[in-house]
């Protein structure tokens, strides 16, 4: 996966190809406060026709409120999920550690028990933990406190706010 920006093109140190047919691309990031160590993530699946798309909180917050209206249950208990995996996930120590890029938290056997959410909403729970492990290593790499996820997962999806208070949450940069 590859795209352009300013002229100069930028190339996937890393790629996840997903059993839908998604593929998520980890690029050199630039930002935060080990920018060496920063990522920045693409995507592309069935609905972007071909271009690639960089994913952002209120995405995949979407996505899960669509499946919590069909089986609230079980997306809470995948947001839980997420919200311990908060604490478990490290940020990026050394630059092999990042373009390793490992997910150890969203294989496919600890997210199987979810699957039944990937009949609601655009996208799978695989694509969405991917999004939300990568996510959580590029907020912890950056910056010293990363306070939007926690904001969002465990103070606004966890305690089932209301969707003003989730969409602010979501939408707020942490950069």
């Amino acid at each position: 996966m590859e795209y352009k920006k300013h002229g100069v093109t930028h190339v996937a140190f890393k790629e996840f190809k997903l059993s839908d047919g998604s593929i998520i691309g980890i690029f050199q990031g630039n930002r935060g406060e080990n920018p060496d160590l920063d990522i920045r993530i693409c995507y592309k699946d069935k609905y972007t026709k071909g271009n690639k798309r960089t994913p952002k909180h209120i995405h995949w917050v979407i996505d899960l409120l669509i499946k919590k209206e069909h089986n609230s249950k079980l997306t809470l208990e995948l947001i839980k999920y997420f919200v311990d995996m908060y604490d478990k996930v490290p940020a990026f120590r050394t630059k092999e550690e990042q373009q390793k890029c490992e997910l150890r938290e969203t294989s496919h056997e600890k997210l199987q028990r979810f699957e039944e959410l990937d009949k609601y909403g655009n996208y799978s729970v695989e694509f969405i933990g991917h999004l939300v492990e990568l996510m959580i290593r590029m907020e912890k790499t950056g910056l010293a406190k990363a306070y939007v996820f926690e904001r969002l997962l465990k103070e606004s999806l966890l305690e089932e706010k209301d969707i003003f208070s989730i969409v602010a949450a979501a939408t707020q940069t942490g950069r």
